[in-house]
């Protein structure tokens, strides 16, 4: 059985994402044709199939990402788009599969003043929380105020990522990104890619509902299309990974280090406010690689963080492994027009 399945996902236009659930057994799929499309992996004894469960018109214009909630919350997707709006939808089991009626829209975010790039639900247990991240150069973080009830959502904080004003001209089409660091940690943290700033950066919580600005990962020469966080799986450093305009997949390896001895003076945020996590971090590069010759759009870890994987221009997804020296090295290529074995 080949572990490579094509399907045919009948949209009418570019497909801007596509994204799995926590279990890997569902795909949800979004295009400028403004449709999102839900698909099960369903398999039998003779064959598996992706097969389709509905598919409906989500929003005014282009979706740009859809993302899944984590499973204790119920079958959740949400949605961004060109439109401006991010919109959360849930699976109705009681209506049929291909009805268009099967995810029903719970709610609207419409804070953004343009366009939301990207949305991610945040990786804690105990909120159901989402940020989204708009060309308007900010983020807004929201959380449902009663995870059983999807209808009713607060905005609980929003803060400015980039350094250009918006409406500038070097804001235009500037593509920012981010990711939540997925490990235990005092206060949460992201990074966060700068768009026309050619840069990525941490953004840390102060543990008062305030986000500062931390440290850069530096080194690139375009804009950061996509940005990383790996699950750290009990290593004592972090590992983020960039995919850049400038044909390169670089992974930064970020290590804690405590600038005040004990007893000392803890640090303060640009609001004066006393930073619960103030530890700051040493950014070292350690791998970059041009093998895609091309403009690399995503990257993406494995669950326990040992494997990136990268997406490119070329048609190619490549996979990156470090040895027993830890080096890193490529360790697989798979072409989009590759023949799969019967």
């Amino acid at each position: 059985m080949s572990s490579l399945t094509k399907f045919d996902t009948e949209h009418e236009d570019l497909i801007h994402d596509v994204a799995y659930d926590y279990y890997g057994k569902r795909l949800v799929t979004c295009s400028s044709d403004q449709r999102l499309k839900v698909w099960d992996f369903v398999e039998r004894e003779e064959s598996s199939a992706w097969e389709l469960n509905d598919a409906w018109k989500a929003h005014d214009s282009s979706i740009l990402k859809a993302c899944w909630s984590r499973p204790e919350y119920g079958q959740v997707i949400a949605s961004c788009s060109f439109d401006r709006q991010v919109k959360i939808w849930e699976e109705q089991t009681t209506e049929p599969r291909n009805s268009q009626k099967r995810w029903a829209e719970r709610f609207r975010l419409v804070e953004s003043r343009g366009a939301v790039l990207d949305i991610a639900f945040a990786p804690t247990h105990n909120a159901l929380r989402l940020a989204t991240c708009s060309s308007d150069g900010n983020i807004r973080i929201y959380e449902a105020l009663e995870p059983t009830n999807l209808a009713q959502w607060s905005q609980m904080e929003e803060f400015e990522i980039g350094s250009l004003s918006y409406g500038s001209a070097d804001m235009k089409d500037s593509g920012y990104c981010f990711d939540w660091c997925p490990n235990r940690s005092p206060t949460a943290m992201m990074v966060v890619g700068l768009g026309k700033e050619n840069a990525a950066r941490i953004f840390k919580h102060d543990g008062h509902n305030r986000w500062y600005p931390g440290e850069f990962l530096t080194g690139h020469t375009e804009e950061v299309h996509d940005v990383s966080w790996a699950p750290s799986m009990a290593r004592s450093y972090q590992l983020i990974a960039t995919a850049c305009k400038d044909h390169s997949v670089r992974i930064f390896k970020l290590t804690e280090h405590s600038p005040h001895p004990r007893g000392g003076r803890g640090a303060l945020s640009p609001t004066g406010t006393p930073i619960h996590h103030n530890k700051y971090m040493h950014v070292e590069l350690l791998a970059e690689f041009k093998d895609h010759e091309a403009e690399v759009w995503r990257v993406e870890w494995n669950v326990t963080g040992t494997i990136l994987s990268s997406s490119g221009d070329d048609g190619k997804l490549r996979l990156w492994k470090a040895d027993f020296n830890g080096k890193w090295r490529q360790l697989a290529v798979i072409s989009s027009n590759q023949t799969i074995p019967s």
